[in-house]
């Protein structure tokens, strides 16, 4: 009995069948990859809002300063230590070239309006309220503390921000320590996202690196993911103040 072979047409067609599939389960494979790692992340957001709590009931219910310029520990990763498991947990996996290190975080910011540069020397007197007392703030639920956070370039000014993970800087990604929302804590307006200073302060952005979105920890210590453009609302000034949806206007 003759056997018969695979012409070179079904062999084609074979392979043509095979990269189609592959073509449309990569793309799932990669989102699945990428929801586990923003479960992750959220878990990460859960554990250092129950440490932020904790610190907080130890401190007369008043935030952590987000750092000075003392030698280390100086900084709210540093304080909140003693109440979580790891410095792991400081860490996205998402952003695996944002591992802490002697200045930075991994990948997450603390909001400046609550948690602010601190004084150390006398001359610093312009650093007045580093760390918030939680009766300043009126809506601790809806107030956020920490945020996935990158540190972007200077050409990030006047992007949307669903471009901004376009402009991480490659020679120092992570933050140093704090996010950069979009207002001031009063109503003097102040418009960070305009300006690029020497430290690169105001380029220090809200990442969306979870699905469009991020994940966020508010003052009560609860944590949750966002859209980052629900999140911060239209650029450059973000949400209005008073805007329900506005989480640093804490006046």
């Amino acid at each position: 009995m003759r056997r018969r072979a695979f012409t070179l047409i079904e062999l084609l067609v074979v392979i043509a069948i095979i990269a189609i599939l592959a073509a449309i389960l990569f793309p799932v494979f990669a989102q699945a990859r990428e929801k586990a790692r923003g479960v992750q992340c959220l878990s990460n957001c859960r554990q250092m809002g129950t440490a932020l709590a904790l610190y907080v009931q130890d401190y007369d219910e008043v935030l952590p300063m987000g750092g000075n310029g003392a030698p280390k520990p100086n900084r709210w990763y540093d304080f909140i230590e003693p109440y979580q498991k790891n410095r792991g947990i400081n860490a996205c996996p998402s952003a695996p070239n944002q591992r802490p290190g002697q200045w930075d975080v991994g990948g997450y910011g603390a909001n400046i309006n609550v948690m602010n540069w601190g004084c150390y020397l006398e001359r610093d007197s312009w650093c007045a309220f580093p760390g918030r007392p939680l009766a300043q703030i009126p809506d601790a639920a809806g107030t956020f503390v920490f945020s996935d956070c990158s540190q972007c370039t200077r050409n990030v000014i006047g992007k949307p921000p669903d471009e901004w993970n376009n402009f991480i800087d490659p020679g120092r990604p992570a933050c140093d320590w704090q996010v950069q929302p979009p207002g001031c804590w009063d109503r003097d307006g102040c418009l960070p996202y305009t300006q690029h200073d020497d430290w690169g302060n105001q380029s220090r952005r809200p990442m969306p690196r979870h699905q469009q979105g991020l994940n966020v920890v508010y003052a009560d210590g609860h944590a949750k993911w966002s859209r980052l453009t629900q999140f911060l609302g239209p650029m450059p000034q973000g949400w209005p103040y008073g805007h329900p949806n506005n989480t640093w206007d804490n006046r």
